[in-house]
């Protein structure tokens, strides 16, 4: 029971936020709570005017703020990110370098001022040569960084560092097409929000048009550097610096933030997250959110229904949307017409024209939008739309938004987008949604439950205690509780919101303080935002869905207890808690129908057993990476899913087809696959992913396998491999690689039925192990070649190489992390054989398939205890073989594991090579450890 004296305070705040928001509706100013900057400060202290004759620094408290701010070590920002300590120290250098050199303007000491110069360049030398600029994406970065090293270049400040030529290539992209005339005309631009970066090439009395009450797009920078660049004086975009000087967050001070105003964006993502949280006004409040409602309304059609982050300004769809969800859940209808026709570009919703990389929360919130029209089903085509490029970042890990650099705020939007979606699909309103869809919907949502409640901390709290960032998480987790898997995630998801709404009730008064988080030009906070946040994770409606009985789900809770209890058992997973192996083990149910939609597509299953591996799949993957904390991505991860699959089924098919009626033309077979392999791959087997095959599957209707037959489906399956859009950007002694291994991978298993046969035409004991009279080689040699091959461990790895690389680069680089990592993989498939062959003796035995226990190194009396006439028992005997496996299998693990600690700690592999590598390591040694404990392997009828 929460004290009065909580929900008190809770009101009170609520009270406080609407009032401010109604009344910044009618202020002049409006409304601006985005922190300050310095680099927006510094461009503002570069103003200068004439005043009775004599050149005056005009904002000389925006100096002095900036030098009373520099840090010791010489930079400005708090450390957000390398690009924002970057831009504000660069601005701030550049602002100090202009004090410098008209000293006649003011009065700071110019000693001081070269030891703030000083300090500056040697902060920026520093923080430049660590500076990664290929993983950079700052809106607008490409263009401000090269203008900044241009101006202070030109004040005799100049920086080389290792991605300089990376930034120019950017630059160039950026402003490919930009000519000055564009700047001249009358086309709307977010250019004009960034007019400092073309100080010294355009025109800035050409720009004159752009004003818009003043401002350059809101921006005090922008407008500074045409106060700055402009011949004639404007009176009224000096009187917007001041407006923003003594309005905006800095109160006088004379720091400045990045936008003033920011009205429409402040109202809306504030009304639109209060009321999504089931806000309930009490009747004063109404009375604001009316006032609210009234002024979203006239902009809205005022503006034909787009809108920016300040009305009149450029339009852009996150303010659209964010203003369609606050107007209809305000009880004011409008529809999102004018939002998709202008925003719509091919698979996506661009956030405004020329957007280089598209905005993932902005498509949330259109995708939002979309979902609280009045007729979703309408725009059903749109929302798929939006659903599916959403669901296909996440899959593919790049969830990163571009407004906001917290990991949890994306997946926020997410969570409570996708549920809304399911709650509509449920209830008849989107019923012709794709169903194929639906089911990634379902994974997506709970990959991102399961990944929050694994982050929370022990006090409750997410990201070191930080208030708005446990708002997040708090109200992912409410919104999924109102889907359909919230009963799946049980008590654990229930446990996680009260501890997380706990730690923001106790601390209340710390909800101000907002997170810079948000992106500018540089990053920002905000204190309204973090209040709304905060008070809507407090009071979101939870666990509110009820069952119907139209549901894509139907995960059996006894098989998953049966499943976690026997894995728990496994040395893997032995310490990973309950709730975790549990949620893991649903997730993989979760995949499971996608994977068994893909079983026919290449393999016949013509006289096989129940393919009893294929749910083992998932759950392997599923419980691997969440070892790893989500070290693969859930696209690359389905992709090995998939190999896993294809790899269980060449062994059924081969031996199957192969050894069953083949073995009379096995060295035709040999040829056969020597020459697939060799062959220029033909088209892709597969036009998508998930989509079926370009033609059906083979079929033997009826008749005897023969070489057509075999090579059909050979043909589908290397084509497949060779094709894939991975393989086929790897370079081209990559593709050679993967081909070689795969080849081997095929011929190792003919090799394999070769020795079968010869050990069947041994006479073969059924009660014990019989000895391998013929081996073509030594147990070594044959362990570590034919046998390991055998596994697929060696041609998966590859493949995974392609999958983890980036296009045309290479995995592993260097002699020394290529041979490490073929040296660990040897080492793991001849572990992965040996771990099998214990856990198949005696399916082996039963099928007359050669074994690692019957060669001679095994059998010979030499082995202590291992010969019957030494008075041993079958039984112990046979144990003494197991055992001997087992330690040559435990000594292959030790050699595996020192050459993966060798290729990580002593060749420089990145550390997401690093993780996934782990990962992999350990999915293989769990088929090891499962074929120990149960025989999964279908067989032959």
């Amino acid at each position: 029971m929460r004290p009065p004296t909580f929900w008190l305070q809770l009101q009170s705040r609520i009270d406080i936020l609407l009032k401010n928001l109604a009344d910044g509706c009618s202020s002049p100013h409006g409304l601006g709570s985005m922190s300050t900057c310095c680099y927006d400060t510094a461009w503002v202290a570069m103003i200068s005017k004439e005043i009775e004759g004599k050149r005056t620094w005009l904002f000389p408290s925006s100096f002095e703020y900036l030098i009373g701010s520099q840090a010791l070590d010489g930079g400005w920002g708090d450390g957000a990110s390398d690009i924002d300590v970057i831009l504000n120290t660069m601005a701030g250098l550049l602002a100090l370098k202009h004090h410098q050199s008209t000293p006649e303007h003011g009065n700071v000491l110019q000693s001081d001022l070269d030891n703030h110069i000083h300090r500056a360049i040697s902060f920026l030398e520093k923080k430049l040569q660590t500076w990664d600029v290929e993983s950079t994406d700052h809106v607008g970065f490409e263009i401000l960084v090269p203008t900044h090293l241009r101006l202070l270049a030109d004040q005799g400040v100049t920086f080389s560092f290792p991605g300089l030529e990376t930034l120019i290539n950017l630059n160039q992209t950026k402003l490919r097409k930009f000519v000055p005339e564009f700047l001249y005309s009358d086309i709307p631009t977010t250019l004009t929000h960034s007019l400092e970066a073309f100080a010294g090439q355009v025109d800035f009395d050409k720009v004159k048009h752009r004003l818009d009450f003043g401002s350059m797009m809101a921006s005090p920078s922008s407008t500074a550097a045409y106060l700055i660049h402009a011949s004639q004086w404007d009176d009224e975009a000096e009187a917007f610096i001041r407006a923003a000087v003594e309005f905006g967050d800095g109160k006088g001070s004379g720091a400045v933030p990045s936008a003033f105003p920011i009205t429409i964006f402040e109202l809306t993502w504030v009304i639109s997250t209060l009321m999504e949280s089931g806000l309930s006004p009490i009747e004063e409040n109404k009375g604001h959110l009316n006032i609210v409602a009234e002024y979203l309304e006239k902009h809205f059609h005022q503006q034909n229904g787009v809108l920016g982050f300040v009305p009149t300004l450029m339009v852009d769809a996150d303010d659209t949307a964010k203003t369609i969800i606050s107007l209809n859940m305000l009880g004011k209808r409008v529809r999102p017409d004018r939002l998709i026709e202008v925003f719509k570009n091919g698979g996506h919703f661009r956030t405004y024209a020329g957007e280089r990389n598209p905005s993932f929360s902005a498509n949330c919130n259109i995708l939002s939008a979309l979902l609280h029209s009045e007729e979703p089903s309408q725009y059903t085509r749109e929302i798929e739309l939006a659903v599916q490029f959403l669901c296909d970042l996440h899959s593919s890990g790049d969830m990163r938004d571009k407004w906001n650099t917290c990991d949890i705020y994306p997946r926020m939007l997410l969570a409570h987008a996708l549920t809304v979606l399911l709650q509509l699909w449920q209830n008849g309103s989107l019923k012709d949604l794709s169903k194929d869809l639906l089911h990634k919907v379902h994974i997506v949502l709970w990959e991102i439950l399961v990944q929050t409640i694994q982050e929370q901390q022990s006090t409750g709290a997410w990201h070191n205690g930080s208030c708005e960032i446990t708002a997040y998480a708090t109200l992912t987790l409410a919104a999924g509780s109102n889907s359909p898997l919230a009963t799946l995630l049980g008590e654990k998801l229930q446990t996680s919101l009260v501890y997380g709404r706990a730690f923001l009730e106790a601390n209340i008064s710390q909800w101000d303080k907002g997170e810079t988080i948000w992106v500018e030009k540089v990053s920002y906070s905000s204190a309204v935002l973090s209040n709304a946040y905060c008070i809507s994770a407090v009071q979101a409606p939870t666990f509110t869905g009820t069952a119907t009985g139209d549901s894509l789900i139907n995960i059996p809770s006894k098989a998953i207890s049966k499943f976690a209890q026997f894995y728990s058992c496994l040395p893997l997973f032995a310490n990973e808690p309950s709730w975790r192996l549990r949620l893991s083990l649903i997730e993989g149910s979760l995949w499971f129908p996608r994977l068994a939609a893909r079983r026919l597509d290449i393999f016949p299953r013509t006289n096989m057993e129940e393919d009893k591996y294929l749910q083992y799949i998932p759950q392997t993957w599923t419980m691997s990476n969440s070892l790893h904390n989500g070290a693969l991505e859930p696209d690359l991860m389905w992709e090995m899913m998939v190999i896993s699959m294809l790899n269980y089924q060449a062994d059924e098919f081969l031996e199957a087809v192969v050894e069953e009626h083949l073995m009379d033309q096995i060295d035709a077979v040999s040829a056969l696959v020597e020459r697939l392999c060799d062959d220029s791959p033909a088209e892709p087997v597969f036009s998508d992913v998930d989509g079926p095959a370009a033609n059906q599957p083979v079929s033997l209707n009826g008749h005897r396998p023969d070489m057509h037959y075999v090579e059909q489906v050979l043909r589908r399956f290397i084509t497949y491999l060779l094709t894939h859009p991975a393989v086929v950007r790897s370079p081209p002694s990559v593709q050679r690689t993967l081909r070689r291994e795969l080849k081997v991978f095929i011929l190792a298993h003919l090799a394999h039925a070769q020795d079968n046969a010869r050990f069947r035409a041994q006479t073969l004991a059924t009660d014990r192990t019989t000895e391998f009279a013929s081996p073509r080689s030594s147990y070594y040699s044959w362990v570590r070649s034919t046998s390991a091959d055998h596994t697929s461990c060696p041609y998966s790895f590859h493949f995974l190489s392609c999958l983890i690389a980036k296009p045309g680069e290479l995995a592993f680089k260097g002699p020394r992390q290529r041979y490490l990592a073929e040296d660990m993989c040897r080492h793991l498939a001849t572990m992965c054989r040996q771990y099998n062959d214990y856990g198949s003796i005696a399916r082996d035995r039963a099928e007359k398939n050669l074994n690692s226990v019957n060669f001679p190194e095994f059998c010979e009396e030499g082995v202590e205890g291992a010969g019957l006439g030494l008075g041993k028992s079958v039984v112990q005997v046979e144990q003494k073989m197991k055992d001997e496996l087992m330690w040559v299998a435990e000594y292959e693990r030790e050699c595996c594991m020192a050459a993966l600690d060798r290729l990580e700690n002593e060749t420089g592999l990145d550390k997401r090579t690093r993780r996934i590598l782990r990962m992999f390591v350990d999915v293989t040694d769990s088929y090891g450890q499962i074929y120990v404990a149960r025989d999964i392997a279908s067989r032959m009828r």
